[in-house]
């Protein structure tokens, strides 16, 4: 494969984590109220890794600011790292 197709593909994967990323804010961020899913986002941020990774919980756990540092912020990261390694991928004949 070239570097211009596995920059295709890494892109569009980029474009999928974004998507899904913003998909699943919305969707826990409606169904707040449910008990199953608040225990579980609870119970996940509440665990050590959670904690360091997110840092202590101020707030409930399904705070829509919360939510946006859970769930948003590292889709965020993730979908821009791989926008950077596609793009460089894309334009790597460029530099040689």
């Amino acid at each position: 494969m070239s570097e211009a197709v596995v920059g295709g593909l890494i892109l569009a994967t980029a474009a999928i984590i974004a998507a899904g990323g913003i998909m699943l804010r919305g969707f826990i961020g409606r169904r707040a109220d449910r008990h199953v899913l608040g225990r579980v986002a609870r119970r996940a941020r509440e665990t050590a890794l959670a904690r360091l990774l997110f840092g202590p919980i101020q707030r409930d756990a399904l705070d829509p600011e919360e939510l946006d540092h859970m769930i948003l912020m590292p889709t965020i990261v993730v979908a821009c790292g791989l926008c950077l390694t596609a793009a460089f991928l894309l334009g790597y004949r460029l530099l040689t």
